[in-house]
């Protein structure tokens, strides 16, 4: 399954350990933030264990950020699992050292995907 806008995309698909991974490609922003924000809630809604895959965003903003805190925020109240990779670009990084919120995408104690 992909989603795409202008310059961003959606891929969704199932890892060999049964975990989906929505993988976002290109740039999340306030064009898109509503759409991510939106799979991430359906998928948790689905019982889905998910991995967000982040290494192909090439840029984020900072609706983009909102969208993935509010998205986790909803899947841990839930019970559902979510996990974000470690994989980041260099832009993506810079962007979450920026707004401090390494700690939220990666607790302490929890397995890197």
């Amino acid at each position: 399954m992909a989603l795409a806008g202008p310059s961003f995309e959606i891929r969704e698909n199932l890892d060999a350990d049964g975990i989906v991974r929505l993988a976002l490609v290109g740039e999340l922003d306030i064009a898109v933030a509503d759409t991510v924000e939106e799979r991430l809630r359906r998928l948790g809604e689905g019982d889905a264990r998910v991995r967000l895959d982040l290494s192909e965003l090439e840029f984020i903003d900072s609706s983009g950020v909102r969208a993935i805190v509010l998205g986790l925020k909803h899947a841990r109240q839930c019970g559902h699992e979510l996990d974000v990779d470690r994989r980041v670009s260099s832009s993506v990084e810079r962007m979450i050292e920026i707004m401090g919120i390494g700690p939220q995408l990666w607790p302490a104690g929890r397995g890197d995907s």
